[in-house]
């Protein structure tokens, strides 16, 4: 009931043949692509996408019996310039509009902050700010809706406009429709200041917005004089993936849990873990 895969571009950046045989040999049946990160060459620039290239890719990764489980199209929905922000948005529109293409109904983001590089500013705790997160949203979304894709936006504690789990709940009560969902990382989702609150926290998570969960990251954490690793292979850290799993096993059966901050020679090493915990779980 736990559906393991993978960030297709912590593998590297190559073409996509190349790309579908190494993470083929692990094994792995699903994948995040985010384009730009994970295929050498490829520009993202607004008009590149066709059907076409979705079958490419699609075929690329089915060969190995790989499905894009996710297309990450990574923005900043809050971009302090006007300009930048509608490009971003009409990238990522066109994503939602050719993600059948590519055998995946789910398209990416994070939240974004007022910061053009999407770093930490005070400005992220303002009203002002999620109120144009929310603007931006509704276009997203009434997208996706039209073409039966579904917008899914991660939030990211101490960092990001959707910082908190009551930011998240408010949100998807602004805006219910079902073509928006969540990638939940129980990680990133971690505010530095209750770290010691992991578990209460994913059970709150779970709890609070489990239905629109359509994936999960899967990386670890460890605190170093009060400051956050969450960069971490799957277990090398604190995160309590038995209690993750048991999350999932109970609200969301054979969502895809896609493996971060992995490289091909940590790989082996986190799904041993993974193997585990599955088994204790029996």
């Amino acid at each position: 009931m736990i559906n393991i895969g993978v960030r297709a571009h912590d593998f590297g950046k190559m073409e996509a043949p190349e790309l579908s045989d190494r993470i083929g040999k692990f094994g792995f049946s699903s994948i995040q692509l985010a384009l730009k990160k994970a295929i050498a060459g490829f520009d993202e620039d607004h008009g590149r996408l066709s059907p076409g290239l979705g079958n490419y890719f699609r075929d690329s990764f089915a060969r190995n019996r790989i499905d894009i489980s996710v297309l990450g199209c990574y923005i900043n929905p809050v971009h302090p310039d006007r300009l930048e922000r509608e490009k971003a948005i009409s990238r990522f529109k066109e994503h939602l509009l050719f993600s059948r293409d590519f055998g995946c109904a789910i398209v990416g983001t994070e939240t974004g902050s007022p910061n053009p590089d999407c770093s930490f500013t005070e400005d992220i705790y303002k009203e002002e700010t999620f109120q144009d997160f929310i603007a931006a949203l509704k276009v997203l979304v009434a997208a996706a809706e039209k073409t039966g894709a579904i917008v899914a936006i991660e939030g990211v504690a101490d960092k990001h406009t959707i910082h908190s789990h009551e930011r998240m709940k408010r949100t998807l009560e602004l805006i219910p429709s079902p073509n928006l969902g969540v990638i939940y990382d129980p990680v990133n989702f971690l505010p530095a200041a209750q770290s010691g609150e992991s578990d209460r926290l994913m059970e709150e998570a779970f709890e609070l917005f489990a239905h629109k969960m359509v994936a999960i990251h899967a990386k670890d954490f460890k605190m170093d004089d009060g400051i956050k690793n969450g960069t971490l292979p799957a277990g090398q850290g604190e995160l309590n993936y038995h209690l993750l799993f048991d999350l999932i096993r109970h609200y969301k059966p054979w969502i895809h849990v896609l493996l971060e901050n992995n490289r091909p020679e940590t790989l082996r090493e986190s799904l041993r873990f993974l193997d585990s915990v599955k088994e204790d779980l029996k």
